[in-house]
């Protein structure tokens, strides 16, 4: 009587481990995701809190008439309102966090928002062409708008 497995038996359990694997294996993907982006939310609420601790220390250079403060990330860090670990990107830990909050008085709720915005998602409209405006296109539900 031989002892051991026969090749059919082999390349099943291999064939069932291969379906496991592609069932798996985008959940363990997504949730990553979702903690890497949790991660970098609670990453912007600790940015937006060393501005409010900013914006105490410097109140008279806030204006309460609309006009909008930018102020910069490595202000907050040379400034010593926030760490070097605080501004690590989750998204992709060899790089800090670049970007601004903006902080800018709303005189309906009579107190001060802060935004933060990523350098390189905001595209000022000065910097596009006329012809590169007119062919972009926005998607709303089903219509196409074109400017």
């Amino acid at each position: 009587m031989k002892r051991g497995f026969t090749l059919i038996e082999l390349i099943a359990v291999v064939a069932i481990l291969g379906l496991i694997a592609l069932i798996v294996y985008p959940a363990i993907g997504s949730v990553i995701r979702n903690s890497r982006e949790s991660a970098y939310k609670d990453q912007v609420d600790v940015i937006i809190n060393a501005a409010k601790n900013w914006s105490v220390d410097n109140a008279q250079k806030l204006k309460d008439d609309g006009t909008a403060y930018n102020l910069d990330v490595d202000d907050l860090l040379g400034g010593g309102y926030i760490t070097d670990e605080e501004i690590k990107d989750p998204r992709n830990s060899k790089e800090n966090l670049k970007g601004y909050v903006i902080v800018k008085y709303d005189s309906s709720i009579k107190q001060y928002t802060y935004e933060f915005k990523e350098d390189n998602e905001d595209i000022s409209l000065n910097t596009i062409s006329n012809n590169t405006l007119s062919k972009m296109v926005t998607n709303n539900s089903k219509k196409k708008v074109f400017f």
